[in-house]
């Protein structure tokens, strides 16, 4: 699902198709994995640590946000139409998709294993977070992400290549997915 989604950042590199379909997919690969995970849901619902079940419902709320602002933006697949609402369905499709970018990396990072953390000297572990955040800084920067979370017009990038355009998303995702690795390691610490 997460390739899905990096490729899902790069709409002229991929294709107007390609973007649909896969977008569509996206979303029943996540309602999917949330059948799946029903039984975690559930559990999660009866704890009092209610963090990876807001991080769920703040990532639905985005995904059915791009979900509708791309549908009603289709070219290829024609499900729901709005003539007039370009301007609206654009920016608001660029802002959650980049806020849900945000949002499932936090995911990762609170499920990814990140027992070799703890074994970093503070020297290594320094190094990683400069370097993490500074590669994050670097790609929200390049990317204009401030510019989509606020709502203003922005436009997919066209001229770099597919790959250099995986990276730079990749750059942005991981201080995210290091801060959920924290957030993990901190919750099992307190349990």
């Amino acid at each position: 699902m997460a390739l899905v989604y990096l490729l899902q950042m790069a709409p002229y590199q991929t294709g107007g198709w390609y973007h649909e379909l896969s977008g569509l997919a996206f979303v029943g690969l996540l309602v999917f994995h949330h059948a799946l995970n029903a039984r975690w849901l559930r559990a999660e619902l009866q704890r009092r640590d209610r963090l990876p079940l807001a991080l769920d419902a703040a990532l639905l709320i985005c995904v059915a946000g791009v979900a509708a602002s791309g549908m009603a933006m289709a070219q290829h697949v024609r499900i729901l139409q709005a003539e007039g609402l370009a301007h609206t369905a654009r920016t608001a499709h660029a802002c959650l998709t980049y806020a849900g970018l945000m949002l499932v990396s936090l995911h990762v990072g609170l499920h990814v294993p990140h027992g070799w953390l703890k074994s970093l000297s503070v020297g290594r572990c320094a190094l990683l977070v400069a370097t993490v955040l500074a590669g994050g800084a670097y790609a929200f920067a390049s990317l204009g992400v401030a510019t989509k979370l606020s709502w203003g017009m922005s436009f997919p990038d066209g001229m770099t290549p597919l790959p250099l355009l995986v990276v730079k998303h990749l750059l942005l995702a991981l201080p995210f997915v290091l801060l959920g690795c924290g957030m993990a390691m901190r919750r099992k610490g307190s349990r």
